[in-house]
């Protein structure tokens, strides 16, 4: 079983850098997810007219947080110092919950997007900026609408590739945090266990020392009485 775990972790690395250093897999991971969230962020908010504004606001808000937390991890892959690396691991599990909603937000809305009578129908409603946007086009309404549906359906089906690459991401960097925090423990466990020792046969020393010279002492008292 701990096996399993092992190989779906990844071992603290992506699998597609698997034969690189852990340190350098996680380099180049990173840069992937920064590229990866940067396109993200058009996919939560790409029926934000309908939704509402404050998708947008919140959209910018949450992706310029996770891109400052993802470029403090970067600079803290080079450190290898935990307060760097840890924060990385909270920020992005928010981030992931954030993007899930603004997915089954835009999925319900697409699934019901044809329900609606024609004022309210979501398709005919972004046919209507098309035709705003582009008064000359010779494409029919018809035409229109199902450009729109497939760019909306491919725009879902990048949306789940990204979440599911985001979660992978998680795994893999939660776990190359959890062995440097490990191996800053037991560096830490080891230095004190050391302090401890020098401070055990120093404190030996001396009391050796102080035995030989308390026995001297009474051997030369015991000279001058003769």
């Amino acid at each position: 079983m701990g096996s399993e775990n092992e190989c779906i972790k990844g071992n603290g690395k992506c699998i597609c850098f698997f034969c690189l250093p852990d340190k350098y897999a996680e380099v180049l991971a990173t840069l992937f997810i920064i590229g990866i969230c940067a396109g993200n962020h058009f996919l939560n908010i790409m029926i934000h007219e309908e939704i509402g504004a404050f998708l947008s606001t919140a959209a910018y808000i949450s992706d310029s947080t996770v891109l400052v937390s993802l470029l403090v991890f970067f600079v803290g892959l080079f450190w290898q110092k935990s307060f760097l690396l840890k924060q990385v691991t909270v920020v992005f599990a928010v981030y992931i919950f954030f993007s899930l909603a603004c997915f089954c937000c835009n999925f319900i809305t697409l699934i019901f997007g044809d329900c609606y009578r024609e004022t309210y129908n979501l398709f005919t409603v972004y046919t209507d900026f098309y035709l705003e946007d582009n008064p000359n086009t010779k494409l029919e309404e018809s035409e229109i609408k199902k450009n729109i549906k497939t760019k909306f359906y491919l725009e879902v089906v990048a949306h789940i590739f990204s979440l599911g690459f985001m979660i992978y991401y998680y795994i893999t960097t939660s776990s190359y945090v959890e062995k440097i925090n490990r191996s800053e423990e037991d560096y830490i466990h080891k230095f004190l266990d050391n302090n401890n020792f020098n401070i055990n046969v120093s404190g030996n020393s001396n009391y050796s020392n102080y035995g030989k010279y308390n026995r001297t002492f009474n051997s030369s008292n015991n000279y001058s009485a003769v």
